[in-house]
């Protein structure tokens, strides 16, 4: 495997955490959303302060956008999990994201360019939409407590634009990865407490320093890392093979939730699960060899 490809995939680890740990850690969305920003930023004011990159308007401007379409996509996956548990929330966001950024690079920037490689990435696609959903499979003949799929399912739909715009929009200038995360990581934070006091008016300001808001700043901080990672895949791997790769962060997060977080799958549920898994490792490598 190359170092391109491995560079790809730090991010699914990277990303792959966070739902967990802001499980764990517990607090409102907004809060979560903010902690996760701040961790954020404090990598991209690292990374600029050892590496002081020339920034262009332009690669300032669409990174940054990318940043604060994030901030919104992340409010709504974290409000998703409290309609649905980590490991039902997750395939769906990602199935989702699969169908939109890849077809991004495709389209506008003409990747995948011959006819075998869009044969083998399509039908990678589609393999990693079956996995992603095959992790998610509810036996409903068995009696649990119910997830709220028609409130959990738009916010997961509405959020998945937002990280094709985080995803796409770096690429318009082709911005490296250390040129774009400074002002991705900024527009993450900044997008956070936009929202915030949108929604919370006055009553932000103690939420931007509440516990639970400081607490999720170590997911902020996997998270720029894992950002880092990302934003040099692009300019190295292309966006239609980046973000699938990045993607694999389904198995950490699934595998995450029924091992850690402790939800509960009975042996059908599992059986889909672990096919599921199968398939996504495998698609991901697939289209890992096409860049």
């Amino acid at each position: 495997m190359s170092l391109n490809i491995l560079i790809g995939i730090l991010p699914a680890l990277m990303w792959g955490v966070g739902p967990l740990i802001a499980t764990k850690i517990g607090g409102r969305p907004i809060e979560q959303v903010m902690g996760t920003g701040y961790g954020q930023v404090i990598i991209g004011l690292i990374i600029y302060a050892f590496t002081r990159p020339s920034i262009s308007f332009q690669e300032f401007l669409w990174p940054f956008l990318g940043g604060m379409a994030w901030s919104f996509a992340q409010f709504t996956q974290f409000s998703s999990f409290q309609k649905m548990n980590v490991s039902s929330a997750m395939p769906i966001s990602t199935g989702l994201q699969l169908i939109e950024i890849p077809l991004c690079g495709v389209i506008f920037w003409g990747e995948w360019g011959s006819l075998d490689a869009k044969t083998i990435g399509f039908i990678s696609i589609a393999l990693l939409i079956i996995g992603v959903f095959s992790t998610s499979y509810v036996d409903k003949s068995v009696s649990r407590v119910k997830m709220d799929y028609k409130a959990g399912i738009p916010l997961l739909l509405i959020g998945s634009l937002g990280y094709t715009a985080c995803s796409v929009f770096p690429r318009i200038p082709n911005a490296s990865g250390i040129v774009g995360l400074l002002p991705q990581t900024i527009g993450m934070c900044l997008g956070a407490i936009v929202i915030s006091f949108i929604m919370n008016g006055k009553s932000s300001v103690q939420l931007m320093k509440s516990k639970f808001t400081i607490k999720n700043g170590i997911i902020g901080l996997l998270g720029g890392l894992g950002t880092l990672a990302y934003l040099t895949s692009l300019s190295l791997n292309g966006v239609a093979t980046s973000f699938p790769l990045t993607q694999m962060n389904v198995v950490v997060s699934t595998l995450g939730g029924l091992l850690i977080l402790k939800e509960h799958k009975n042996r059908k549920e599992l059986l889909f699960t672990i096919v599921g898994l199968i398939l996504i490792v495998f698609a991901a490598v697939m289209i890992g060899r096409l860049s």
